[in-house]
């Protein structure tokens, strides 16, 4: 650093003249004119309810196995996973009848779902041979 003064003064012209391109000084009578800011106005949340309440329609309340039952409260979704039994499950429907949910058991139902209980007890806790025997039901 031979000339410091000449880097400090260099430095100084240059401050200034950042400070003039930026419009940080004050304008004549020393009364600085403020540019207003918009603002973008947030969000409300808003809960819309539907004028008439969705009633649930009947369906089965479960989603897998041979344990069947009807009502007003059936899922809307079920995993994917497959049980023992859900193959017997499209032998069963529930019915609207008389203004009432009930279950619909059809005959291929019963014999489905007695094999399958049979394929269960002899396999005993041999989850894959149950599985292997109810694909003959």
């Amino acid at each position: 650093m031979k000339h410091p003064a000449l880097i400090y003064g260099i430095c100084s012209l240059l401050l200034v003249a950042v400070l003039i391109a930026a419009g940080c000084t004050l304008t004549s009578g020393g009364k600085v004119t403020p540019t207003p800011v918009p603002t973008i106005p947030t969000p409300i949340a808003t809960t819309i309810m539907a004028e008439t309440p969705v009633l649930s329609a009947c369906g089965l309340t479960t989603c897998h196995g041979l344990d069947l039952a009807c009502g007003t409260n059936a899922p809307q979704m079920c995993t994917m996973e497959y049980r023992i039994g859900d193959r017997c499950r499209q032998y069963a429907s529930c019915d609207t009848a008389a203004g009432g949910c009930s279950l619909v058991l059809g005959p291929q139902f019963i014999a489905c779902k007695t094999c399958v209980e049979k394929c269960q007890t002899a396999a005993g806790p041999d989850s894959l041979s149950a599985f292997s025997c109810e694909e003959k039901c």
